[in-house]
């Protein structure tokens, strides 16, 4: 699976010559890498995180039936967090998993007994086959669909299926009085310093409509019921605001790390999902789509930032920014969503 790449690779992180936005010096050191923080300076910023994280956990607690909407994938960093969540912080959580017919069996098997092992409820929502494969097949096909800067964290596949995820978290926060709303995000892929967000309901709700009208173009007459959130259901709630949490982003561990603690809960890695995920048997045709579009992997910048905070080693992250599967490889995903793609002789 890994392949050769005639562009240039920052020497120090993995970011392509061909990454939006990147420029090189002449020994070949990207400008991410050249604005980055020392290390000291990381542990810092990680440590004022973590305090205010903290703090709006306790500002927080105390939710109608749950403190905090875990979006959760069974994956190993939205273990993690569940885990740090309940453990280290106390919170009444709500564990969602959104299977979005392409999850592995073991990130099934992970999921149940991740969440028994930590006493935390439960909760796993399909959504319609019908629905879920037209808006995949549409977010490849139509690459006006998400906007420029969205091709820098995340393939267009992984682009809706979030959006998606994060209104129906949304919506069981508003629907079980719940002020926190956490996900296993973790550096590049959401923006550095968002370990704690602040959704203003009153002007999700004013503002949401240009981005549902553009995706009820595409993906058809139940987009609204998907990502759409209901006024009446944000009425009843009486709730002004949701705190999100990235708490990754506070915690700075490794993968090896972050494995070893979770196998004492049952959790074991998955051998269907490719190098970049730990959940999803979608998410290689993702990055064969996005890399034969913009030719570069669409986990690059977080591979890359996690190089330069210390918590992957470059050889490991050449390894994973490399590891592209070739369109041959996908042909399933592909037969299984209707789309059709050419393949070389």
């Amino acid at each position: 699976m890994p392949v050769s790449t005639d562009n240039k690779l920052c020497v120090r992180c993995v970011l392509p010559e061909n990454f939006p936005g990147v420029r090189f010096n002449g020994e070949g050191v990207c400008n991410h890498c050249q604005q980055a923080p020392s290390a000291e300076a990381v542990r810092e910023n990680v440590a004022r995180l973590h305090g205010e994280m903290v703090s709006a956990i306790e500002a927080n607690k105390g939710g109608r039936d749950y403190d905090c909407i875990v979006a959760y994938s069974g994956g190993k960093d939205s273990s993690y967090t569940l885990k740090a969540l309940s453990e280290n912080y106390g919170l009444k959580c709500l564990a969602v998993t959104v299977d979005n017919g392409f999850m592995s069996e073991q990130a099934r098997v992970n999921s149940k007994a991740v969440t028994a092992a930590l006493g935390v409820d439960y909760q796993l929502f399909t959504p319609a086959w019908s629905f879920m494969s037209g808006m995949y097949k549409q977010s490849v096909t139509n690459t006006e669909l998400h906007t420029k800067a969205a091709i820098k964290r995340a393939s267009a596949i992984c682009n809706s299926c979030i959006g998606l995820i994060n209104v129906y978290m949304i919506r069981l926060a508003l629907m079980h009085g719940a002020k926190l709303i956490a996900g296993g995000y973790i550096g590049g892929q959401v923006p550095k310093d968002t370990a704690i967000l602040e959704l203003n309901l009153d002007l999700y709700m004013k503002t949401r409509e240009a981005t549902i009208g553009r995706y009820e173009e595409s993906f058809g007459e139940d987009t609204r019921k998907y990502f759409d959130v209901p006024e009446g259901l944000l009425k009843s709630a009486q709730m002004k605001k949701i705190t999100i949490l990235n708490p990754m982003l506070a915690l700075n561990v490794g993968e090896e790390e972050i494995i070893a603690q979770l196998a004492p809960l049952g959790w074991k890695p998955t051998l269907d999902t490719g190098v970049n995920s730990s959940n999803c048997r979608l998410n290689d045709f993702g990055i064969a789509m996005h890399y034969n579009t913009h030719g570069f992997n669409p986990y690059v910048f977080e591979i890359s930032e996690q190089v330069r905070h210390g918590l992957m080693t470059r050889e490991v992250a050449l390894k994973k920014a490399l590891s592209i599967p070739s369109l041959e490889e996908v042909q399933w995903q592909a037969k299984k969503l209707g789309v059709q793609i050419e393949c070389a002789e």
